[in-house]
C-alpha cells in the first residue's frame, strides 16, 4: 500500500458559541451604527449629525459633473418628488449644501471622496467615481414620514478592487423590453456593477437588427411564432410561453446611450460557431453540411467563406453600435463533431493539417478574432475557446468552474470569472421545490458572497489577469420581468461587493445586516427581490421528546403562516406576526411548512424536518483516548466517498481544533474520513452542527445526524440531542478544498451556550 507518511495535520473541529446570546445583541449594536452601503466602502467613518435635503437646497457642480448631477435631480425628483434645482459653475462655491466636484487629482478609476455634515455634502470624483458617490449618497438617505429627507453624516474614501463588475442578461431566449432593459441597468448602476453583457443570439431567438440582412430579424426573432405553426423545433426548454422580438438600431442606440450616462459599458454577444440555430433558421447556408444526408437539428455554423463572410458584415454594423473595446463572441458548448460530417470542415482540416474538430474551433474563433482586432476591437469568449489553441489576444470568460480562468491567467491571457454554480443566477436560491423554477443547483446570496475571483492556485503576477468576475442570468425558465427581478435580488449585491470591497475586508455579518437594510430599497424601487429566510428553521434530528423553536425575521412588516404536518400552508388563512415559537410532542417526525409574506414582494415557501432518532452511548473504556479526531484522507478522482474504499492513495493522522486539512493540488479530489469519539462528561442537551458550506456527512453510531448531501445556507441543518454522559463512536466524511480548509468541521454547544473545548469531547 502506497500510503503518505502517517502526519498530524488537523481540521478546526469547533469554536464554540459561548455567550451566544451577548454575541448576538453586540452584532445588532455594531450593526445600527454602521453606514448600510453595499459595496462596502474602503473607508467609511460615521459622524456626528445628518444633512437635511431641502426642495430649497441646490445641486452645485461645475462643468465635468453636470451629468451626474442632472442624475441626482432626477432620482429625487422621480423618487421623491422633490425638485431641487442644478446650477452650475465653473468653481463650485465653497457655501453650496450640496456640492459635485469633478476631481483635479489623478485619483485612481472609480474612486470618490464623500464628505457629509450637518451643513452640506460634498462629493468628489471623476467621471464614474463621482456617480459612484452619487450611489452610496442614495443608499443612505432616510425618508422621515414622507416629509423630509436625512442623510447621516460621515466621510467616505472609495473605489473598486475589480474593473470588470459585470452581470449578463440573456435576451434570446425570453424578450425583454427596452424599458426592462434599462431597468435592469439602473439595478446594476446603483450597486456600481459597470459592465452589462447583453447576450443578443442564440438558437431561440436573434434579437439584434443587422440592415444587410434583413431576414435575422423577420425570421430570426420569431422563432416562437414559427414554432406554434410548426415550422420550427417545439422549445422543450422554455417555460412560461415565449416572447418574440428584437431591437432596433435606434433602441440599441437608445440603450447604449441610457448606460453610458449610468458609466456601464454594453458588452455585446453575438454566438458562434454554435448555439446559431436561428440564423440558420433565417439563412439556411450558413449552417453545417452534412454530407451523409442525415437529417437533424442544425446548430452549428459550416466553417466555410460564406459564414466568415456573413459574420464580418454582421460584427461590422454590430461595432458601429457599441463602442466598447470588447465583442463576445460566444464560443461555448459548439457540437464540434458535426464537422466531421460537414465536407467544408473536412477540407479546412486536411488543408490545415488537423486531427481533431477542436482545432476548427481554434480556427473559426481565430479567423474571428483576427477580424475584431482589425477593426480595432478585443475578442472575448466563454471558456471553450481555449479548445485547440486559444487566439493570441483573447479573453476567457471561465465559466465551467475556474479551471478554464486559471490556465489562461498562467498563459497570460485577460479573466473573467464567472463559474458555475457561484456566478449563476438562473439557479434556485433555496431548496429547488420550494422555489421558481431555475437551472442547476441552489445558489444563496451567501455562497455568491463567499466566492474569491482570484484563485490561491494563482501566483501574485498571474492573479493580475484576473479583471475581475460576472453573474449570468439564462432566462429558459424565466419568461417575465419580476421573476427576473426575484432571481436576481438579493444576489447582485453580494455580487456587487465581492469584485468592489478589499478581500480582507469582506464580512458576511455585516453584509448581511446592509443586505436587510437595502430592502426599503427594494419596496421604494419597485423590486420583486427575493425575501430572506426566516431564522429559527433548518432540518432537525432529536432524540428529546419535544420539539420547539421560536421563528424570527429580519424585516419589518413581514408576516407569517405555517403548519406541521407537511401540507402548504392556507394563503387564504390569517397570518401572524413575528416572531413566532412553534413547539409540539415528538412521536416521530414533523414537517413544518412556512409562508412568509411581505407587502411588494412574492412570498416565499420554507419546509423543514425534524426527525426523531435513538442515539445510545458506548461501553468504551475512554482511558487511553487522545484528544482529537483520526483521518485517512484520498487523493482520488472519484467523485463520491464510498469508491475511495478502493484507492490506496491517502494519508492518515489526527483533526485537531487548531488547523485544516488542505486539499491535494491538481485535479485530484480529496475525500477525507474522520473516525473516533464524541465523550460526554455531563449530561445535557446538545446542539451540533458544522460550519461547512457542504455539510459533511457524520453519523452517531449508525445514526446520520448530519446529512452530508446538504448545503449549510440552502437547507441548514443541526443535531439537537439529550446526551447523557459516556462515549460516543463518532465517524463520517467530507469532500476537502480550499474553502473548508478554513472552516470549522463539528461545531457543538450545549443549548444553553456553555462553551465546551474540543479537546476534552473529541477523542480518538
Amino acid at each position: 500500500m502506497n500510503a503518505h507518511p502517517k502526519s498530524s495535520r488537523s481540521v478546526s473541529i469547533t469554536k464554540c458559541l459561548a455567550l451566544a446570546g451577548l454575541l448576538f445583541i453586540a452584532g445588532v449594536m455594531q450593526a445600527n451604527a454602521q453606514l448600510h452601503i453595499i459595496p462596502q466602502p474602503v473607508s467609511a467613518v460615521p459622524l456626528s449629525g445628518s444633512f437635511a435635503i431641502k426642495a430649497s437646497n441646490t445641486i452645485a457642480a461645475d462643468e465635468q459633473s453636470q451629468p451626474v448631477a442632472n442624475y441626482l435631480h432626477q432620482y429625487l425628483w422621480d423618487t421623491y418628488k422633490l425638485d431641487l434645482k442644478v446650477k452650475i459653475y465653473q468653481h463650485v462655491p465653497p457655501s453650496a449644501a450640496i456640492k459635485l466636484e469633478g476631481s483635479t487629482t489623478n485619483t485612481s478609476k472609480g474612486s470618490y471622496l464623500m464628505e457629509i455634515s450637518p451643513k452640506r455634502i460634498r462629493i468628489a470624483g471623476n467621471g464614474e467615481g463621482l456617480f459612484y458617490g452619487v450611489q452610496s449618497l442614495i443608499q443612505i438617505i432616510t425618508d422621515v414620514n414622507g416629509k423630509q429627507l436625512h442623510v447621516p453624516a460621515c466621510k467616505i474614501e472609495d473605489h473598486p478592487r475589480f474593473g470588470w463588475r459585470g452581470l449578463s442578461l440573456d435576451v434570446s431566449r425570453h424578450f425583454f423590453t427596452v424599458d426592462e432593459v434599462k431597468k435592469y441597468i439602473d439595478m446594476m448602476a446603483h450597486y456600481k456593477l459597470n459592465i452589462f453583457h447583453w447576450h443578443l443570439t442564440d438558437d431561440e431567438g436573434w434579437r439584434i437588427q443587422i440592415d444587410k440582412y434583413p431576414l435575422l430579424t423577420e425570421k430570426g426573432s420569431k422563432v416562437g411564432y414559427y414554432a406554434s405553426i410548426g415550422q420550427y423545433r417545439k422549445f422543450d426548454n422554455i417555460t412560461e410561453g415565449y416572447r418574440d422580438g428584437f431591437y432596433t438600431k435606434d433602441d440599441i442606440r437608445e440603450v447604449v446611450k441610457y448606460a453610458q450616462d449610468r458609466f456601464i459599458t454594453i458588452l455585446p454577444e453575438i454566438e458562434m460557431p454554435g448555439h446559431s440555430e436561428a440564423a440558420i433558421f433565417a439563412y439556411p447556408e450558413l449552417g453545417c453540411k452534412d454530407s451523409t444526408g442525415a437529417q437533424h437539428r442544425v446548430r452549428m455554423l459550416d466553417p466555410s467563406e460564406y459564414t466568415f463572410n456573413f459574420y464580418e458584415n454582421v460584427l461590422t454594423e454590430v461595432m458601429q453600435l457599441f463602442p466598447n473595446e470588447y465583442i463576445h463572441i460566444g464560443g461555448d458548448e459548439a457540437e464540434i463533431d458535426d464537422w466531421l460530417k460537414s465536407p467544408t470542415a473536412v477540407a479546412l482540416m486536411k488543408r490545415e493539417g488537423y486531427k481533431y474538430p477542436s482545432q476548427v474551433q481554434s480556427y473559426f474563433i481565430k479567423r474571428i478574432e483576427q477580424f475584431l482586432n482589425s477593426k480595432g476591437k478585443k475578442l472575448i469568449g466563454w471558456d471553450e475557446i481555449l479548445k485547440g489553441g486559444l487566439a493570441p489576444s483573447a479573453t476567457v470568460m471561465s465559466w465551467e468552474g475556474e479551471e478554464g480562468g486559471i490556465i489562461a491567467a498562467k498563459m497570460h491571457h485577460n479573466v473573467v470569472m464567472t463559474p458555475l454554480p457561484q456566478m449563476y443566477f438562473d439557479a434556485p436560491q433555496a431548496a429547488a421545490a420550494t422555489e421558481p423554477l431555475g437551472w442547476n443547483d441552489p445558489v444563496s446570496w451567501q455562497m455568491v458572497y463567499n466566492y474569491e475571483p482570484q484563485s490561491d492556485k494563482l501566483t501574485p503576477e498571474e492573479a493580475k489577469y484576473i479583471l475581475g468576475a460576472q453573474a449570468n442570468i439564462w432566462v429558459e425558465k424565466v419568461g417575465n420581468f419580476k421573476h427576473l427581478e426575484y432571481m436576481i435580488y438579493p444576489r447582485l449585491l453580494a455580487l456587487a461587493e465581492l469584485t468592489w470591497t478589499p478581500k480582507a475586508d469582506k464580512n458576511i455579518r455585516r453584509f448581511e445586516q446592509s443586505m436587510y437594510a437595502n430592502y426599503h430599497l427594494f419596496n421604494l424601487w419597485g423590486l420583486n427581490a427575493r425575501l430572506p429566510n426566516v431564522t429559527g428553521l433548518e432540518d432537525v434530528v432529536t432524540n428529546k421528546d419535544d420539539y420547539a423553536t421560536t421563528l424570527t425575521y429580519p424585516l419589518q412588516n413581514a408576516a407569517v403562516q405555517y403548519t406541521l404536518n407537511g401540507t402548504l400552508p392556507d394563503t387564504t388563512a390569517a397570518t401572524s406576526s413575528f416572531p413566532v415559537t412553534i413547539s409540539s410532542l415528538l412521536k416521530d417526525s414533523l414537517a413544518i411548512s412556512v409562508y412568509t409574506t411581505r407587502p411588494l414582494s412574492k412570498r416565499i415557501l420554507q419546509k423543514v424536518m425534524v426527525k426523531h432518532i435513538n442515539i445510545k452511548s458506548s461501553a468504551t473504556d475512554d482511558r487511553n483516548l487522545q484528544p482529537g479526531l483520526s483521518y485517512m484522507m484520498y487523493k482520488t478522482t472519484y467523485n463520491n466517498f464510498p469508491a475511495t474504499d478502493t484507492t490506496k492513495d491517502f494519508e492518515i493522522g489526527v483533526l485537531r481544533k487548531d488547523g485544516g486539512l488542505n486539499p491535494y493540488p491538481g485535479l485530484f479530489n480529496s475525500w477525507v474520513k474522520v473516525y473516533g469519539y464524541l465523550k460526554i462528561d455531563r449530561e445535557d442537551d446538545y446542539r451540533i452542527s458544522s460550519d461547512f458550506e457542504n455539510t459533511p456527512m457524520l453519523l452517531l453510531g449508525t445514526t446520520v445526524i448530519l446529512d452530508g448531501t446538504k448545503n449549510k445556507y440552502i437547507e441548514p441543518q443541526a443535531a439537537i440531542l439529550h446526551l447523557q454522559k459516556g462515549v460516543y463512536q463518532l465517524s463520517g466524511y467530507y469532500l476537502a478544498d480550499k474553502v473548508n480548509s478554513k472552516q470549522t468541521l463539528i461545531r457543538i454547544t450545549t443549548t444553553g451556550g456553555k462553551q465546551v473545548d474540543a479537546d476534552s469531547y473529541l477523542l480518538h
